[in-house]
């Protein structure tokens, strides 16, 4: 919610405003009179209170102002010091020129109003801007960095905004959609990623965030995205990357808590970290909004399958997926599901049912997806590898019969297939 302006605090306002009408009594006591001994006397006054809200500003400087203001105090400090003590006389008679006429009582009058005056200067400008004027500027300074911030990340921006597509500076491309391209299209966006234009402006970014300088949402949400499907093409630090585009992704959400891409981003950097559980815990509370979308839950069938003991919820988020949306990639995540179920067993309450129904299921639901999809029978003979979902079928023979009816489809899909462009010369 929105805070309340604080409301000003009436006694300084009373303060000043009775002391600017007792300095006004008090002039015409002190002219007696007589015009031009007011005009000096009100002169001195005003003067001498300019004087004081010079110095008051001068000992109140802070931040930037103390590199250029704060030396001009220093000087000041000496050279006052230095004039008090070796210009004494000179002083007097600067004084005594504010005199209407000749004897001390004349001279008492000056000093007097010299010294109340130029002290009334000094507090009236420390309370300014320490309440005020101070509280304006490092507001104002704020807004200041952020459009400087902004504007010196938005130059690099424009020298590879016509390079990088569009959809991935906005995170519209899901990452199954990038892991779909061909070999060329990959490469390509591979170079734009890492190109020169690219590591430059995520070089001005983290410079000015690292400076203390605000970047606005249009600024840090194209680094999250940049950095989020960067990972995808690292290869030496994948968990380094991912832990990079966390840190944007953070900085994004803090500034959107309601973005519901970045948070679905937020969860699969989170699970590129090995943390699944803190992923399927975001998506599961994201899940409930009613405007999620849909692939949620595809994203859940899948995280879940690395959460011991969760495989139940994650083949209930696949059937829903699956009915919504007949995808077949959450149908190759409930294979998984019952397959794990049979090679590792589930929790007691949690329990699939037999281990031969659970072998039965699993093999159902891989010849549905390779029937649809015969391509990923090679993926799927991987699923063997220790530690895999598959790892106890190595030697099944009705996996390997519906692996190798899937090989069969793809070749005989391929044969059947007109022959592909021909490349560019």
């Amino acid at each position: 919610m929105p805070t309340e302006p604080k409301t000003k605090n009436p006694w300084g306002t009373l303060t000043w405003s009775l002391i600017a009408i007792v300095s006004v009594g008090w002039w015409i006591i002190a002219s007696q009179h007589s015009r031009w001994r007011l005009v000096l006397v009100v002169g001195l006054s005003l003067s001498s209170f300019m004087v004081g809200c010079l110095v008051g500003f001068l000992f109140t400087s802070y931040g930037e102002e103390t590199g250029t203001v704060g030396k001009i105090r220093d000087w000041l400090i000496g050279g006052i010091t230095g004039i008090t003590i070796a210009k004494a006389g000179a002083i007097k008679g600067l004084l005594l020129t504010f005199a209407a006429g000749a004897g001390p009582s004349e001279f008492a009058l000056a000093v007097s109003s010299a010294v109340v005056y130029a002290v009334l200067g000094f507090f009236f400008m420390f309370f300014q801007r320490e309440l005020i004027l101070n509280v304006l500027l490092a507001q104002s300074r704020a807004e200041r960095g952020t459009i400087e911030g902004t504007r010196q990340v938005g130059q690099v921006i424009k020298s590879f905004l016509v390079k990088l597509p569009a959809r991935i500076l906005s995170g519209v491309d899901d990452i199954d959609e990038i892991r779909k391209l061909n070999q060329q299209e990959a490469t390509r966006l591979h170079d734009i990623l890492y190109s020169e234009e690219v590591k430059d402006f995520l070089a001005q970014a983290e410079a000015t965030s690292t400076q203390g300088g605000h970047l606005d949402w249009d600024i840090v949400s194209k680094v999250a995205y940049i950095q989020y499907y960067r990972t995808y093409f690292e290869k030496d630090d994948k968990v380094g990357q991912a832990r990079r585009a966390i840190d944007w992704i953070t900085r994004a959400l803090l500034m959107n808590p309601q973005h519901a891409d970045l948070t679905m981003k937020y969860a699969d950097m989170l699970a590129a970290t090995g943390d699944y559980a803190t992923a399927v815990n975001i998506l599961e509370r994201l899940s409930n909004d009613p405007d999620a979308p849909l692939v949620v839950r595809q994203w859940l069938g899948y995280f879940l399958l690395f959460v011991p003991d969760r495989l139940a919820d994650a083949i209930r988020y696949s059937e829903q997926y699956v009915e919504l949306l007949h995808d077949n990639d959450a149908v190759f995540n409930i294979a998984c599901a019952y397959a794990q179920a049979y090679c590792h067993g589930t929790e007691k309450g949690k329990d699939l049912g037999p281990a031969a129904k659970n072998r039965e299921m699993a093999l159902k639901y891989l010849e549905e997806a390779l029937q649809r999809d015969p391509e990923y029978a090679e993926v799927v003979r991987t699923w063997t590898s220790k530690g895999e979902s598959f790892d106890c079928f190595a030697s099944d023979e009705q996996f390997l019969a519906i692996v190798h009816s899937g090989d069969d489809s793809a070749s005989r899909k391929e044969k059947t297939e007109p022959p592909g462009p021909l490349p560019a010369s």
